[in-house]
């Protein structure tokens, strides 16, 4: 009898297991890796979902900047960490889609070496020239680059990055040749923008939401299909007759493949309801960041759709940066 009972308890205790795992998880710090510079646009808004999140988990996530090659540095040291639910990484654009297809070599593989967690922010982009440049509208701009090949020069914070693959998606619709100045970073390139060095860039408002708001460059119009809500005033480029043209720097969340079911899933279910937060969702968008959601699932097919959008485009390009 004591056997019956004992077995009882054994397969009682097995189906617990995963909601007791659930309500467990996390019982330790959570290694958040941010795979840029601390104070830049990314490390913001990740330390106000982080803060937000450290009440609904119940533990803080300690961020761990690993700046360097494209976020390739941090991706591959979250690639090669234990999948236990304790690491996580915000990689964008170039970590999930489109590193493998501007470099030869890429350390990590962005299907197969993470567990996707959630898309959680995008950050528009908004089309700027320095403000004496003689071009003040989208159509003059368009104009002026095409009397002009190659003598206007446009900046981006690098090589790659959505900033500059706005610029070239740019050129191939509207017919016109720039030429490109690649900088580290946005600051310095925002920085020779204002200075007259440079004339024109795609900017995300996270780097210079209060130079746009100010007036101190000129903004033509925002790469996206609807207005932002920070920036109720600034039409799209889609609006003044650039059809279809959407373009975003956007972020999510994942872990190391192997992660298991129960952490990602609390992860994902954490995010959402953070993101949701009326008071969360201010913070954001006055640093110039959407707060968007998506599912573990939905997040990998938009990481995969990307990579077949810009794949095309690089290809007709025939860019490569190594």
């Amino acid at each position: 009898m004591k056997i019956f009972k004992a077995a009882a308890w054994v397969l009682a205790g097995v189906a617990l297991g995963p909601a007791q795992a659930q309500e467990r998880y996390p019982d330790k710090p959570i290694r958040w890796v941010v795979p840029n510079p601390a104070g830049g646009g990314t490390d913001a808004t990740v330390r106000v979902m982080a803060t937000a999140l450290h009440g609904a988990l119940g533990q803080p996530l300690v961020i761990d900047n690993k700046p360097g090659a494209s976020t390739m540095i941090g991706a591959d040291a979250v690639a090669r960490s234990k999948p236990d639910g304790y690491t996580i990484l915000t990689g964008d654009n170039a970590t999930f889609a489109t590193n493998g297809l501007l470099y030869k070599k890429v350390a990590y593989d962005p299907v197969k070496d993470f567990r996707y967690v959630g898309q959680t922010t995008r950050l528009p982009l908004a089309l700027v020239t320095r403000r004496d440049f003689p071009a003040r509208t989208l159509p003059e701009l368009i104009a002026y680059a095409r009397e002009h090949p190659g003598k206007v020069n446009f900046a981006t914070p690098g090589q790659g990055l959505p900033h500059h693959l706005a610029m070239e998606l740019f050129m191939q619709q509207t017919g016109t040749r720039m030429t490109h100045v690649a900088y580290k970073g946005s600051p310095p390139a925002v920085q020779d923008l204002m200075a007259g060095q440079v004339d024109a860039m795609f900017l995300d408002l996270a780097s210079g939401m209060p130079l746009v708001k100010e007036g101190r460059i000129r903004t033509l119009g925002l790469a996206s299909m609807k207005r932002f809500e920070g920036l109720p005033d600034v039409p799209t480029l889609d609006e003044q007759g650039l059809g279809q043209f959407e373009v975003y720097a956007w972020q999510g969340v994942v872990a190391p493949a192997g992660t298991p079911d129960v952490a990602v899933r609390r992860l994902s279910q954490e995010f959402e309801k953070v993101l949701g937060d009326p008071g969360v969702r201010r913070k954001l968008l006055e640093i110039g960041v959407e707060p968007v959601w998506s599912t573990p699932e939905e997040f990998a097919r938009y990481a995969g759709a990307e990579r077949e959008r810009w794949g095309r485009l690089i290809a007709a390009k025939g860019l490569r940066l190594d």
